[in-house]
């Protein structure tokens, strides 16, 4: 009996680490690639953006790694493949929580990259964090805006259609801006970890730049959603802080270098001027303001 049971527990062992080893395959186009980690959520097809953790290896040498360079996930719309040695082959094999390396060749692509050599090997992990949507990313940052209102103490506000939060700090007695009107507005814009990456108040953010008003007609589409829906709800004279959910921001894409994918922002904004203005679109579009703009 005890031999049998030596013979059994080594044949687990062994069913064990087989299970755990990585599943090679290889893509239509011919690129061969393991899955290092098997998840558990939906597979991905064509048409979706997957949020991915991606780290490039020249051989054993690690030359990208998103966490640090990008500060996250790095969005990847999953698209059809238009040519042999395209990853798409293989994103679209993949499913939310698996971990795979795909191995090119240096010696099969159309062209050497500069930084290696003949005989090298590309790899490339890709690790599907999510799927990305825009209500399934609103979803999630709800709790995030919830506890930032908490610890600043912003607890009377409203919500707009596209879920700005407007905490008006001190109430004006003008005029409300319609559609058309060209507001006049001083602002200052932060993550929600306090990191500033705009304003027009403080002149150590744009160091050299004239500190003005940021002019703007409101629902034209000159600044991001939040803006537009977020001034709209305010009289003129009025202070408030915006607290705006990233998909009325920029949503997974960001604004580089200073604000990351799927960022919510925060705005303390002063209305100064609401303008009487036509709802007509003009016939020739100013220049679009520098910041926060589309």
């Amino acid at each position: 009996m005890k031999k049998n049971n030596l013979l059994l527990v080594a044949s687990c062992g062994l069913l064990l680490l087989a299970s755990c080893a990585p599943k090679q395959r290889k893509t239509p186009g011919g690129i061969d690639y393991t899955i290092d980690k098997s998840g558990s959520g939906e597979q991905l097809k064509i048409g979706d953006t997957a949020m991915m953790f991606i780290y490039t290896r020249l051989n054993d040498s690690i030359m990208f790694e998103s966490r640090k360079q990008q500060g996250g996930a790095i969005p990847v719309p999953i698209q059809k493949s238009v040519e042999k040695y395209d990853l798409m082959d293989g994103f679209s094999e993949l499913h939310v929580g698996d971990s795979a390396t795909f191995v090119l060749l240096v010696d099969s692509l159309p062209q050497m990259p500069p930084f290696a050599k003949k005989g090298d090997k590309i790899r490339l992990t890709f690790v599907v964090d999510s799927k990305y949507t825009i209500a399934g990313q609103t979803a999630k940052e709800e709790k995030e805006i919830s506890e930032y209102l908490k610890k600043k103490s912003l607890t009377t506000t409203t919500k707009t259609a596209s879920g700005v939060n407007v905490a008006v700090t001190a109430e004006g007695a003008g005029a409300q801006p319609q559609p058309g009107d060209t507001v006049v507005v001083n602002y200052t814009g932060s993550l929600l970890d306090g990191k500033v990456f705009d304003s027009n108040v403080d002149s150590t953010i744009r160091p050299g730049m004239p500190l003005e008003p940021l002019r703007f007609p409101i629902g034209r589409g000159f600044v991001i959603k939040g803006w537009d829906e977020g001034i709209a709800a305010l009289k003129k004279g009025t202070k408030a802080t915006l607290v705006i959910p990233s998909a009325v921001a920029y949503g997974f894409q960001g604004n580089p270098p200073t604000i990351p994918g799927n960022s919510i922002l925060a705005f303390t904004v002063e209305l100064l001027d609401v303008i009487p203005g036509s709802a007509a679109a003009p016939e020739v579009a100013p220049t679009a303001p520098a910041a926060p703009a589309n």
